[in-house]
């Protein structure tokens, strides 16, 4: 066995072991915006995104005593909720994503893409479509190529650990990672305006009555409106630079919004007597 490996929250977990008094509640709040982002991603669905971050904080809770400080401790939660959302999760959310296609022929044929805009009061909701539609786009990946993007691509994180993650080699991770790029940038470079850089474009151009026909879809893009907050992968001043080095595809998926874990999960684990009250 190797070294331990050390972070800042090697202490916490350890109190969290002895049982001190709030330390797991703690602990488990400070990682569930890791869990609902990543499950957010996979499932695009915020309901089904809550359910399953309750699931695999219950996870971790409960497979703490198993950590053996042989990695970094969210490269271990990453593990065990990649493990959860391959296996015991899957999206349900493509029957209800509005089609970018529908989109396209409404504008095309309206031939009036600012009428279409005009027609759209909240532009909050006109910015969270747009967020949701780049997201919606990862349902067209496997499970797994899906999982291995957002890990590197939206995350940032390297070959090494995304491979450590989900017990692959990094070679595999690498392949995996490359054949998503490809579907993923094939697509959006005929379909999405982000792409192109430009500002009409179809997700923008969403006449009330499409909304109105996707009630769910409505339901969607106010929940992530509610939960929206800063990202912190562009708090440091130097990423804005790094982001005008990398490739188009991270650019427009590595700057989206960042996510709040709803309360009410903790709570409902409180309840469960998973964690004290």
């Amino acid at each position: 066995m190797g070294e331990a490996v050390q972070d800042e929250f090697t202490e916490p977990i350890r109190h969290a072991l002895q049982n001190r008094p709030g330390a797991l509640e703690k602990l488990l709040r400070d990682v569930q915006d890791y869990i609902f982002n990543l499950s957010l991603r996979m499932l695009w669905d915020p309901t089904d995104a809550e359910d399953a971050t309750q699931e695999i904080l219950l996870k971790v809770a409960n497979n703490l005593g198993g950590f053996r400080f042989e990695s970094k401790f969210t490269t271990w939660v990453y593990s065990v909720a990649s493990n959860h959302l391959l296996t015991a999760r899957k999206p349900k959310a493509s029957s209800r994503v509005i089609s970018l296609s529908k989109f396209r022929e409404e504008v095309i044929h309206s031939g009036n893409v600012k009428r279409f805009e005009e027609e759209i009061e909240d532009k909050l909701l006109e910015e969270e479509i747009r967020l949701g539609c780049v997201h919606a786009v990862l349902l067209r990946l496997t499970n797994s190529d899906r999982l291995v993007f957002v890990l590197s691509t939206v995350f940032g994180m390297g070959g090494e650990e995304g491979a450590q993650v989900l017990e692959i080699s990094p070679e595999n991770f690498r392949q995996k990672l490359s054949r998503a790029k490809k579907k993923l940038s094939s697509f959006l470079s005929e379909n999405c305006g982000m792409w192109a850089g430009e500002k009409a474009c179809p997700c923008l151009g969403i006449p009330k009555h499409i909304l109105k026909e996707n009630q769910e879809n409505g339901k969607f893009f106010a929940e992530l409106r509610k939960l929206k907050k800063q990202n912190p992968y562009l708090e440091e001043p130097s990423l804005a630079t790094e982001l005008k080095q990398i490739d188009k595809l991270a650019q427009i998926y590595r700057s989206q919004a960042y996510y709040s874990t709803p309360g009410k999960i903790l709570s409902s684990l409180k309840n469960l007597k998973v964690i004290g009250s």
